[in-house]
């Protein structure tokens, strides 16, 4: 029994002790799934192995209506197997009742005649009343007798009678053992049963999301290897080319939350499906104002649900119990329904001019704005940001002008970003709130990457990343993180890039909200693209192209990202997946007319997939963003040079792309721009003329440096020149000129001095 050693050894004790004419009682409870039917089940092999006759049986729903029905189940008889045959002797009404109450009694002194009995009786949550009864006062009567009882019943608020039956029973001497959720260890330890090796980081954190369910957890990871979705390298069982926040979950885990929600009422079960899609936590008043009804007429539904155990109460909110029940339910709503809600609640949220039921009305906008945002309606979740903004600030739970200044970055209105981040900054120092004031150096991370400022990124984003450290905000780390990866990656310093890449394992974490996940995905696989060429990104961004049915507002954060993932899709010749993206993105700017940014992305994105020269120039001039522009126009260009029919204008694009990333300090992709110029005849004159020292680290140029940097990484020369964008006679010229300023002879002592300055100059 993984996990439960203290129960069993509870259970085992029972079992020494059923021959010695006690009468012990012991009571197993815990919510669904987490093993009470398996825990019976062992206990009655174990019996039955010892030599002790097990009666066994189980309460079901739809057996209430058959009195005694388990134990009469239990003991092999039929309720009238031993009545009366005349009428004139066949009890009616109570007696009824105390007659089969009598019999069962009578059966088990029977069956004790010839040895020890263990009663095993399982969901008693469902027992009919008068099996309630008889358990109430047959153990204290058959006390004398060699008989143990092992009763179980589910710890929900819906146990009724069966609840106040374990009560009295334990008031009375009965040993009571719960269930509780399985810890950390012992969920690796049954995951590594189920795989046959040991789980790594990211499957590691999908299966936290059973909450310690054993039934939720070995539904997961059997659906998983059914589905061919886990690979197993080196001991190591991981997610097949797919992060957690894309796992589709599998078919089997779907069935299992379906049947669990069949015991609902209908009512109850379109309510949760409709609450779900609002978000895992709620409060009564705002599901009812969004749904359009009263908190009295939720309350039988909610009941029921909180009775079956899938919701739970907390202090302030209702929230579902477990993030895979969560998510099963969503993902079986089909997404124009989705949209329908989600839209639904956003005209109810305007058709009544408030939203106070979640933090005094500013909390609740706040919500409904990243709802907005994570469908994609962009112009809406801005002005749902805006309006939060204007509210009072009494009871928020998120700083409005935080999540205002985020969108703005995203949507490059770079100066009333900077000026929302400043009055942000300003309402955090003034409100003392530390996890708000951690946000403002991210903020301003995000801010310099998207002004073309990668120095100020990294730095801005360092402060992030330790005021994440000090608060361990996963969140915050894993944007802090995705900004440090992306500027490194432009600036040229790729080891540096996969460093901070290597670190952001919190994206995979529970409770990180989709779009930041994805966000965090984007960036990873943009380096892991760098470093590994289409077929390494293509690995890294499986959960983005799986969750972009759901979440398309992963191509929120940044102009470029649909068209990108499209080249990818399209390097590693996945049409499907390259077609999903344009439609995505196109969808994005059909619901979002007033901005120019949609339009242009979805254009850059078409023209990459069907070659269209005419979309890339739009989306050249459509794009605000340099990086983005400059990335249009260099797609333009080698659109327009394949083949050598256009090689004029081809040139003409590739240097307003050299230009636009030169404007951002985008070394390394200006790099790549001026390898393309020159494979059409054309060269770009980058260097400038600095003094440096004849020997030692600060002699290096910088093109000497980013050798030094690939080679010590354990990169050949061509692979470092492939990076670089230049050829291997040139790396190994550079190499030459390194190994004499350091007077050195070899890549070994090249790496040992490169990893000591690396540790001076840029601890990670």
């Amino acid at each position: 029994m993984r996990g439960r050693k203290d129960e069993w050894a509870a259970v085992l004790a029972l079992l020494g002790g059923v021959t010695s004419a006690t009468g012990s009682v012991m009571l197993v409870e815990g919510e669904p799934g987490t093993g009470k039917s398996l825990l019976l089940a062992e206990a009655a092999s174990v019996a039955t192995a010892r030599g002790t006759a097990v009666a066994s049986g189980r309460a079901d729903e739809l057996g209430r209506l058959t009195p005694l029905g388990p134990l009469l189940a239990a003991l092999e008889e039929s309720p009238t197997a031993s009545m009366p045959l005349t009428r004139s002797a066949f009890p009616d009404g109570p007696g009824l009742l105390l007659w089969l109450a009598e019999q069962v009694r009578t059966s088990l002194e029977r069956r004790l005649t010839s040895g020890p009995l263990l009663v095993v009786l399982d969901d008693l949550q469902w027992a009919d009343p008068a099996t309630v009864m008889a358990l109430r006062t047959m153990p204290s009567r058959l006390a004398s007798h060699p008989v143990a009882w092992l009763l179980a019943c589910r710890d929900t608020p819906g146990r009724g009678e069966a609840g106040r039956l374990f009560d009295l029973l334990e008031e009375e001497g009965a040993t009571r053992i719960a269930l509780c959720p399985l810890d950390e260890g012992a969920v690796a330890e049954v995951s590594a049963d189920i795989l046959g090796a040991a789980p790594g980081e990211g499957l590691a954190a999908l299966a936290a999301q059973a909450g310690g369910n054993p039934l939720l957890l070995a539904e997961l990871l059997t659906g998983l290897r059914e589905e061919d979705a886990i690979l197993v390298e080196d001991g190591v069982a991981r997610l097949a080319g797919i992060t957690p926040a894309g796992a589709v979950l599998p078919l089997r885990l779907h069935t299992a939350v379906r049947r669990r929600l069949d015991e609902l009422g209908t009512r109850t079960r379109y309510l949760l499906e409709a609450l779900a899609v609002l978000g895992r936590s709620f409060t009564p008043a705002y599901a009812a104002e969004m749904l359009g009804e009263t908190p009295a007429a939720l309350l039988p539904p909610l009941e029921e649900a909180l009775a079956a155990g899938v919701l739970v109460a907390t202090r302030d909110e209702l929230t579902f119990r477990h993030e895979l029940v969560w998510r099963s339910i969503v993902d079986e709503v089909p997404s124009p329904v989705r949209r329908a809600l989600r839209e639904q609640v956003e005209r109810a949220a305007g058709a009544r001019g408030t939203l106070a039921a979640r933090g005094g009305g500013t909390g609740g906008l706040v919500d409904l704005a990243l709802l907005a945002w994570d469908e994609g309606g962009l112009s809406r979740g801005l002005d749902l940001a805006r309006e939060a903004v204007e509210r009072p600030a009494r009871g928020r739970h998120r700083q409005p002008r935080a999540v205002l200044a985020s969108m703005l970055i995203d949507l490059w209105l770079l100066d009333e970003a900077e000026s929302a981040t400043e009055s942000a900054a300003e309402e955090a120092d003034a409100e003392g709130e530390p996890a708000w004031a951690a946000e403002i150096p991210v903020l301003r991370a995000r801010l310099a990457l998207a002004a073309g400022r990668p120095g100020g990124a990294i730095e801005h984003g360092e402060a992030g990343l330790a005021a994440a450290g000090t608060l361990d905000a996963p969140l915050l780390a894993s944007s802090a993180l995705s900004v440090l990866g992306t500027a490194s990656l432009r600036s040229g310093d790729l080891p540096g890039a996969i460093r901070y890449m290597e670190r952001d394992l919190v994206r995979s974490a529970p409770g990180i909200p989709p779009c930041a996940r994805l966000r965090s995905e984007l960036a990873a696989g943009r380096i892991s693209e760098a470093r590994d060429g289409a077929a390494g990104g293509m690995s890294s961004l499986g959960g983005i192209y799986d969750a972009l049915p759901r979440h398309i507002g992963a191509l929120n954060g940044e102009p470029a990202a649909a068209a990108w993932l499209v080249r990818v899709a399209m390097a590693v010749d996945d049409r499907r997946r390259a077609d999903a993206v344009v439609g995505a993105a196109e969808d994005i700017a059909r619901r979002n007319p007033a901005l120019p940014g949609p339009s242009a992305s979805a254009d850059h994105a078409r023209g990459l997939r069907e070659g269209d020269s005419e979309a890339l120039g739009r989306a050249v001039a459509g794009h605000a963003d340099p990086w983005a522009r400059g990335s249009a126009a260099e797609d333009l260009g080698v659109l327009l040079g394949a083949g050598g029919g256009c090689r004029d204008l081809a040139v003409e694009s590739l240097k307003t792309a050299l230009a636009c990333y030169g404007a951002v300090e985008a070394a390394r992709d200006a790099a790549r721009v001026r390898g393309r110029l020159r494979l059409l005849g054309e060269r770009c004159r980058h260097w400038a003329r600095t003094d440096h020292p004849v020997s030692g680290w600060a002699s290096l140029t910088g093109t000497e440096q980013a050798v030094c940097d690939l080679v010590s990484q354990g990169l050949t020369n061509r692979h470092a020149a492939e990076q670089m964008f230049i050829s291997e006679h040139t790396v190994a010229f550079h190499l030459r000129q390194v190994f004499r300023k350091l007077g050195i002879r070899s890549r070994v002592e090249l790496a040992r001095l490169a990893a000591e300055e690396n540790g001076h100059r840029r601890p990670l």
